[in-house]
C-alpha cells in the first residue's frame, strides 16, 4: 500500500514538473488588475530560425505570445534576420552563439528558434529517463541569458514526444518572453508584474536609447542602451 501510494506521489509531482516548467510563477488577477502597465508598447524581436521552421511557425508563436503580452499593454513585432543550421547541440552553444551577436538597430530582442532533429529525439528519451529515475532534469526548453535579458532561444519544434503532452513551443516562448522582459522564477507573479511595470517606465528614462526598449536584468541593472 505505502510503495502504491509513494509511486502515486511521485508520478504526481513528475507530471507537475513537467507541466509548469514553462511558467515563471502562477498569475495573481487582481494584484494585476491593480497595477498600471502605462500606453501601450510594442518592442522588435530579431529571429534566427533553424531550418525546419517555416514564416507561419513564427507568426503562430508570435500570435501566442501576444496574446499573453496584453495583460500589459505590450506587443512583439517579430522580425526574422535568416535561417541557419545549428551552431552547436547543446542550448549553451546557441546562447553563446548568440552573445557574439551584434544586435543591429532594428532589434530590441534576439530569439532563437531551434527545430528538432532526431539526435534531439534520442536526447530527450534519455533525459527523461534520468528524470524518472534519479529526478535530475537535464533538459531545457528554452533560456534567456542573464547578464542582458536581451538574447535567448527556445525548442520552437516538437516531434511527437512525451513532452507535447505538458507543454508546447507556444508556451515555452510565453515563459522565456517573460524573461526578456526582465522576469526571473517565483511562485507567485507579483514581483514580475512590478519588474515589466518598471521596465516600461525606463521609456520615458532620459538616459535610454530612444531606439531601444529598456529591460532590467537579473541582477537588477537597468540596460537603457542596446547591447553591443
Amino acid at each position: 500500500m505505502f510503495s502504491q501510494f509513494k509511486f502515486c506521489y511521485g508520478s504526481f509531482f513528475f507530471l507537475l514538473s513537467l507541466s509548469t516548467c514553462t511558467t515563471v510563477g502562477f498569475h495573481q488577477e487582481k494584484i494585476r488588475d491593480s497595477i498600471n502597465f502605462g500606453e501601450p508598447a510594442s518592442f522588435r524581436v530579431c529571429v534566427i530560425k533553424e531550418t525546419g521552421i517555416l514564416d507561419q511557425d513564427v507568426t503562430t508563436l508570435f500570435e501566442s505570445w501576444n496574446e499573453e503580452l496584453k495583460l500589459y499593454q505590450l506587443k512583439a513585432i517579430p522580425r526574422i534576420l535568416f535561417e541557419t543550421e545549428r551552431p552547436g547541440f547543446y542550448g549553451t552553444d546557441i546562447l553563446e552563439y548568440m552573445m557574439n551577436m551584434r544586435m543591429s538597430e532594428e532589434c530590441d530582442r534576439l530569439l532563437y528558434l531551434k527545430a528538432r532533429t532526431w539526435g534531439d529525439i534520442v536526447f530527450e528519451i534519455v533525459t527523461l529517463g534520468i528524470f524518472v529515475g534519479v529526478g535530475l532534469k537535464l533538459e531545457l526548453q528554452g533560456a534567456v541569458e542573464g547578464n542582458t535579458n536581451t538574447r535567448g532561444y527556445i525548442k520552437a519544434k516538437y516531434i511527437s514526444t512525451i513532452q507535447l503532452l505538458f507543454t508546447s513551443p507556444n508556451s515555452t516562448l510565453v515563459h522565456e518572453g517573460y524573461h526578456l522582459l526582465g522576469c526571473g522564477h517565483q511562485l507567485f507573479m507579483k514581483e514580475c508584474y512590478e519588474r515589466i511595470r518598471d521596465v516600461k517606465l525606463l521609456l520615458t528614462d532620459p538616459d535610454r536609447d530612444p531606439n531601444f526598449f529598456p529591460v532590467i536584468n537579473s541582477t537588477g541593472k537597468k540596460i537603457l542602451k542596446r547591447p553591443i
